[in-house]
């Protein structure tokens, strides 16, 4: 993304450079063009920064769910053989 950022300026230069017909008018709205090109190329990296980040926090919250969803699938297989054990113990009595 960052090459891509630091080739508009090169693109627009030579843009302006190569033509001698441009007039001052037509520089000015060029690098107007150049300037808003390169602030919402800008934008959109910090936009895609902060999508990352909040896509690793998603995977990090979802890490902790499984985590605690194998905690109590453990849990409940416990109680299960207690249960059974206990039930076991009751019937041959």
């Amino acid at each position: 993304m960052k090459s891509h950022l630091a080739l508009i300026p090169l693109v627009v230069a030579a843009l302006v450079t190569g033509c001698a017909s441009t007039n001052s008018a037509d520089m000015v709205a060029m690098q107007d063009m150049a300037k808003q090109a390169m602030d919402r190329a800008a934008a959109a990296e910090a936009m895609a920064k902060q999508a990352s980040a909040k896509a690793d926090a998603a995977d990090r919250n979802a890490a902790a769910a499984m985590e605690a969803a194998r905690d109590a699938q453990a849990c409940c297989q416990a109680n299960t053989r207690r249960i059974n054990r206990a039930f076991e113990e009751s019937m041959q009595k």
